[in-house]
C-alpha cells in the first residue's frame, strides 16, 4: 500500500467513525423528540423522528406504539403534500402493521376497527370495509369496539339521513 492509498483509506476510516459516532440517538430520544414535536404541532417533524425510529429500532419496544402514532398522524392528514386519499393509505398501512406485527398489543384491536373505519366512512371502499369489519368481529367478538364494528357494518354505505330513517321505522315498528 503506497501512501496515497493509505491516507485514502486513513481518511475513510475517520469518516466511518465520525458518521457512527454521531448517530446516538436511541429509540427512546426518538420517541421522546416525537411527541415533543406533536405537543409543538409539528407533526412532519414527529413523523420524521417516529419513521426514523422504526427504521432504525424495528425490534424496540417501542415499535407497536410508534406505528399506531404514525397511523394515527396520517389520519389526521397533517402532511400537506400528500393528498387525502394518500395519507389515508398511509394511515391505514401503519395501522396494519400494528395488528398483524403485533396482534396481542393493547393497540391490535383499535388499529384494526380504524383501517375498517378509514375504508368506510373516509375512502367509501366499502367491499374492503365489509371485510374488515367482519374479520375485526371474527377476533375480537368481545371487543369494546365489537358493538361499533356491527353498527357500522349495518349501516355500512348509507348517508346519515338514511340511518336515521331507518332508525325511526325500526323504533315504530318496535311498538
Amino acid at each position: 500500500m503506497n501512501q496515497k492509498q493509505f491516507t485514502y483509506s486513513i481518511l475513510a476510516l475517520i469518516f466511518l467513525l465520525i458518521s457512527f459516532g454521531c448517530q446516538s440517538k436511541s429509540d427512546r430520544d426518538y420517541f421522546d423528540s416525537a411527541k415533543n414535536n406533536i405537543n409543538e404541532s409539528k407533526y412532519v417533524e414527529a413523523l420524521n423522528d417516529f419513521e426514523s425510529l422504526v427504521k432504525e429500532f424495528p425490534n424496540s419496544s417501542l415499535a407497536e406504539q410508534t406505528y399506531f402514532e404514525i397511523g394515527k398522524l396520517y389520519h389526521g392528514q397533517v402532511v400537506k403534500n400528500l393528498s387525502k386519499e394518500e395519507s389515508l393509505q398511509k394511515a391505514i398501512e401503519n395501522y396494519k402493521v400494528v395488528y398483524t406485527k403485533f396482534p396481542e398489543s393493547k393497540s391490535a384491536a383499535h388499529s384494526f376497527f380504524m383501517v375498517g373505519f378509514i375504508q368506510a366512512n373516509e375512502l367509501n371502499q366499502f367491499d374492503s370495509a365489509e371485510v374488515t369489519y367482519r374479520a375485526f368481529l371474527e377476533k375480537y367478538p368481545d371487543n369494546e369496539m365489537a358493538i361499533s364494528a356491527q353498527a357500522e357494518l349495518d349501516n355500512l354505505g348509507l348517508s346519515p339521513e338514511e340511518i336515521l330513517k331507518r332508525k325511526i321505522a325500526e323504533s315504530s315498528s318496535a311498538k
